[in-house]
């Protein structure tokens, strides 16, 4: 017998970028990050959530700098998938956008990457 989530909860709480888009969703205050204009109703089964969850993600150095303009410097760039310190940089400005992007693609290959104040 299994007393606790679903899987569909625990695959939602244990993603980043999902997690905060259902968080903010529901009226729960978050800081400012690449998807805070993303409003979503989560069901796996929906595939308007894949949809909303792409337009949260940051697909280039390129993006993550127009993200973190709009911002404001300092951001963090993340990968959805790291943990434990991997795939995390504070990048404090636009230089360093090109080499922190490359540093967190290639410390946590395949994940979706996000910028957060």
């Amino acid at each position: 017998i299994w007393l606790g989530p679903d899987c569909d909860a625990m695959h939602a709480s244990g993603d980043k970028i999902l997690s905060t888009l259902i968080a903010q969703s529901v009226g729960v205050p978050c800081m400012a990050w690449s998807g805070d204009d993303v409003k979503i109703q989560y069901n796996r089964q929906n595939p308007n959530f894949e949809i909303a969850f792409h337009k949260a993600c940051v697909n280039s150095a390129e993006d993550g700098l127009k993200h973190a303009k709009r911002i404001g410097f300092p951001v963090m760039l993340k990968a959805s998938e790291g943990g434990g310190g991997k795939g995390i940089r504070k990048v404090t400005n636009e230089d360093q956008m090109v080499g922190m992007y490359r540093q967190v693609e290639n410390e946590v290959p395949g994940s979706s990457i996000f910028v957060m104040k």
